[in-house]
């Protein structure tokens, strides 16, 4: 066996230190999504005979600077990438006073009832019943104007039309 030197083994002493001591910060400045799901995933006979669809996302941000307060508002951004004319609808989040702000880890609920014109079918719709399946694109800005990374729903909503 070959003898490590003092100073060598005190090298790779300070080094293993210093790579177990650096953490990655588990939250960034940017907000960051992640798709959960779209319950219920089937809207039949237009929204006033079924239940609304709710769009569930994950979210992270170092800042946690989301809500709605007198001087700013932060949105969630949905449009859907299936039916023409593809239209961005803005959801702003709610009042977000008694959340933890720092490092920030939050599931977000959007009623997509709420989006004029997001939840549409064929313009011309063939032979009724008719199902539309839809897909959407989802982004957040938050106070400091942060977007986040852009998401495409995984899971389908369908849109049947009686």
């Amino acid at each position: 066996m070959v003898k490590m030197k003092p100073v060598l083994t005190l090298v790779v002493a300070i080094v293993v230190i210093l790579f177990s001591s650096c953490k990655k910060d588990k939250y960034t400045s940017a907000p960051q999504i992640k798709f959960n799901s779209i319950k219920p995933n089937v809207v039949a006979g237009g929204l006033g005979s079924s239940a609304e669809p709710i769009l569930s996302i994950q979210l992270t941000d170092a800042e946690g600077d989301f809500g709605f307060s007198d001087k700013d508002t932060s949105y969630v951004y949905v449009k859907n990438i299936t039916i023409p004319p593809f239209d961005i609808d803005s959801f702003p989040f709610p009042a977000a006073t008694q959340i933890k702000r720092k490092d920030l880890n939050a599931e977000i609920n959007v009623n997509l009832a709420d989006g004029a014109g997001l939840i549409v079918g064929t313009p011309s719709p063939p032979t009724r019943p008719y199902t539309d399946t839809l897909y959407f694109e989802v982004y957040v800005r938050d106070f400091a104007n942060h977007k986040s990374n852009v998401i495409k729903t995984k899971d389908p909503l369908y849109l049947i039309t009686e």
